[in-house]
């Protein structure tokens, strides 16, 4: 039932009711097992939407026009309690010395973001530190870190 729900909701590819069934009917025919019917996929949709919530708000604009939006925050939400997607995201930036493959390896998220978006604490070694906060080097000497980021 998850693969087939992956396949038939993706957002590049949009299918009618009349063109699942056909498939489903197909798959049938060819016989495949566990088929599901085109009512157990619209129920299990029903009661994901029911534990999960529907992260899709429809808007209308004040000319008429409707548009549906996500609420981004609430996803990373999710994301960050999911344990099987929470520790593949990245909370700082990358240095790769100029090599960059994703968002958080850029130049403007490791020099130039903006202060509300970075990560305002690191743990380590089982101690926190805060940025805009003084710190103590190992060589005595004092700053005041403005971002952390990971060297690799």
């Amino acid at each position: 039932l998850f693969l087939t729900d992956l396949l038939l909701t993706s957002p590049r590819l949009r299918f009618s009711d009349a063109q699942i069934s056909a498939m489903l009917r197909w798959a049938k025919a060819l016989h495949a097992r566990d088929v599901p019917t085109l009512y157990a996929i619209k129920k299990m949709r029903q009661d994901l939407r029911r534990l999960v919530g529907d992260p899709t708000k429809k808007v209308v604009s004040p000319s008429g026009n409707i548009f549906y939006i996500n609420d981004i925050g609430a996803a990373v939400a999710k994301d960050y309690a999911n344990p099987l997607t929470r520790f593949a995201m990245s909370d700082f930036p990358e240095d790769r010395g100029g090599y960059m493959s994703e968002a958080q390896h850029g130049f403007k998220m490791l020099r130039d973001g903006p202060e509300g978006i970075v990560t305002p604490a690191v743990r380590v070694e089982g101690k926190i530190f805060f940025t805009q906060e003084l710190l103590q080097r190992s060589d005595t000497s004092y700053f005041i870190p403005e971002r952390f980021f990971v060297d690799r």
